[in-house]
């Protein structure tokens, strides 16, 4: 069945009044602007998460004489931050590192001495690094970027291989060494031996007729400029706390010329007697039970010298190796200042980073007088580290001073060689 529809009646939409309209309208605006304020309340802007550290970074010191420059590697990583200083080839692992955003401090508690670094927005490094001295810590501008170069991004052609043995004339007083080089294009490696000890690993560039060489442990930081004549090299070494022109040295060909690892003394039979406290205060003497009938070698250094630290990394080993053949190791320290405190800290720090099995005890400040105070006759100490041998019978057989680091190869191997015989020697003795 059809409906039929009236065409005379429409359909109309009912409308509220124009009012309520209004009324509604702003109701609903005003709600989207409340919802909108809410909205952006909970949904701030994220800031970016701060860059990755990792990498290698080219950092330098702004020593009186230049920029000293030397590699540092960051690993960062769920298992948190760590860094290696790197003087080729040599990659030492930083002691304590923190990351606070864009602040990595890099902390060398057996020295005394950090690094502050900060990175900018630029991926630019500024900073601070606090080195331990004899006069007092000594701060330093830093500088770095993201690199592996040392000295020269784009170094010249060389003039030469400097490969090889040079003979060294050092300073005013033409102190006598001996500088061994590594070339490879323009990339060096090498140490420079005197008779106060070596330079560590020295690292850098031939571009031209000029060498540069730096390197830098933590706290130690030494920089090598000269040029080369075709014949022979000349020029200064810098360091922290040395001037602006630096020390003069000149080096030539030395070919087969003998150089000393280390100087040995004969001293007229003498017996040692000392006292002095560990960390802890406890006192401990060379004429305890401990050391009645044993073959003593008594070690004299510091937190502070940096070829003890090498010394180090020899004789912990060795001593627990030789000990039950009757060895026994005691370390006398002479560290700077006097904050014993400090210095108890520092001890222990050298202790537990080389894993030292025997008592290093404190027993003044590296100076003249204290190291006579402590070690009468046999005083003072004039290079460090420095070695005393006791028979079983309780005189002094020899002294060696000095030491070559592994830096040094041949030398460091002599050195070696030359502790152990002495000490196989004095083993051997019957009281």
């Amino acid at each position: 069945m059809q409906h039929s529809i009236d065409r005379r009646s429409s359909w109309k939409l009912a409308l509220p009044p124009r009012s309520l309209l209004a009324h509604w309208f702003w109701r609903g605006l005003t709600g989207l602007v409340f919802a909108g304020t809410v909205a952006m309340l909970f949904v701030q802007p994220v800031s970016a998460a701060p860059k990755s550290w990792s990498g290698t970074w080219r950092v330098t010191l702004a020593l009186p004489g230049g920029p000293l420059p030397f590699g540092l590697e960051v690993r960062q990583g769920k298992a948190g931050v760590g860094a290696t200083l790197i003087n080729p080839p040599e990659r030492m692992r930083v002691e304590r590192v923190s990351l606070d955003g864009e602040r990595l401090t890099l902390a060398f508690p057996s020295y005394g001495s950090r690094l502050l670094l900060v990175r900018g927005a630029d991926d630019r490094v500024t900073g601070t690094a606090e080195l331990a001295r004899n006069t007092g810590p000594v701060s330093l501008p830093v500088t770095g970027q993201r690199g592996a170069w040392r000295f020269d991004a784009q170094p010249a052609k060389p003039a030469g291989d400097l490969s090889g043995r040079w003979l060294l004339t050092f300073g005013k007083d033409a102190q006598t060494g001996l500088v061994q080089l590594r070339q490879a294009g323009n990339q060096v490696t090498g140490s420079v031996q005197l008779p106060s000890g070596d330079f560590r690993y020295l690292a850098g560039e031939v571009s031209g007729r000029k060498l540069a060489l730096s390197t830098f442990d933590g706290n130690a930081a030494t920089m090598w400029i000269a040029t080369f004549d075709g014949k022979a090299l000349a020029g200064a070494q810098f360091t922290a706390t040395g001037s602006a022109g630096g020390t003069a040295w000149t080096a030539r060909r030395a070919g087969n010329t003998a150089v000393e690892a280390v100087a040995v003394e004969k001293p007229a039979s003498t017996r040692l007697a000392f006292s002095f406290p560990d960390s802890s205060g406890r006192q401990v003497s060379l004429s305890d039970a401990r050391y009645k009938g044993k073959v003593v070698v008594i070690t004299l250094g510091g937190a502070w010298c940096p070829n003890c630290h090498d010394e180090a990394t020899f004789m912990g080993p060795y001593a627990a190796r030789r000990q039950r053949e009757g060895l026994e190791v005691i370390a006398l320290q002479f560290e700077y200042g006097d904050d014993q405190a400090r210095a108890s800290q520092l001890i222990d720090s050298f202790k537990a980073r080389y894993k030292l099995p025997y008592p290093l005890l404190l027993a003044g400040q590296p100076t003249p007088e204290s190291t006579k105070a402590a070690l009468g006759a046999l005083g003072p100490v004039k290079v460090y580290p420095s070695t005393i041998f006791i028979g079983r019978d309780g005189r002094v057989r020899e002294m060696h001073i000095g030491w070559a680091g592994p830096a040094t190869g041949a030398l460091n191997a002599r050195a070696k060689a030359d502790f152990d015989a002495i000490v196989t020697r004095l083993l051997r003795e019957r009281s």
